[in-house]
């Protein structure tokens, strides 16, 4: 294992400085997908059974039942702020997730550019600077795409698992509307 570690400070030091906020957003990338999966799958496995749903609701609207005394409208009224509690800040920094998904890809290239000029500067026969100036190149722009696309995957599963709360949300709210009115 400490192989891996040197080998992975030799390959970080060959791509320069733009290295640093590359492995700071990829950790904030990470963070973000990961906390905004964790609470949607748990708000999906609440809305899918029965039980768990109607005491997360009868918690978050204190005591009430889901069917409410308001009628149709008291009932719609509640699944709109239900929502709008649950998904209000998620929908922010899912947006800002797929973001700086973009980004990494632009640092990537920034250091291309830089390691390019790098080697273009260099050129007038002093070859280790070429070769160094392309690996700096080269392992800027992998390191941004090696983050940006593992973390564009986590943000289309994120937003497909929004996607499934919010037809969960709207069963859950079809069978209480169903309720009422009968």
């Amino acid at each position: 294992m400490p192989e891996f570690f040197k080998d992975f400070y030799e390959i970080f030091g060959a791509g320069g400085f733009l290295m640093w906020p590359i492995a700071i957003l990829a950790l904030w990338l990470y963070y973000s997908a990961f906390e905004i999966l964790f609470r949607v799958v748990i708000w999906n496995g609440i809305c899918s059974k029965s039980s768990s749903f109607n005491l997360a609701y009868s918690n978050f609207f204190r005591g009430e039942s889901p069917e409410g005394r308001e009628g149709i409208a008291g009932v719609k009224e509640r699944f709109a702020r239900l929502r709008m509690a649950m998904l209000s800040g998620v929908n922010r920094r899912l947006s800002c997730l797929k973001a700086l998904c973009a980004v990494s890809p632009l640092l990537g290239l920034l250091g291309t550019v830089s390691g390019m000029s790098q080697s273009i500067s260099s050129a007038s026969g002093d070859y280790a600077g070429v070769a160094e100036g392309v690996s700096k190149a080269l392992v800027t722009t992998q390191a941004g795409l090696v983050v940006a696309i593992p973390a564009w995957i986590l943000a289309i599963f994120a937003g497909a698992q929004v996607h499934r709360l919010l037809v969960n949300l709207s069963r859950r709210e079809s069978e209480i509307l169903r309720k009422v009115e009968s």
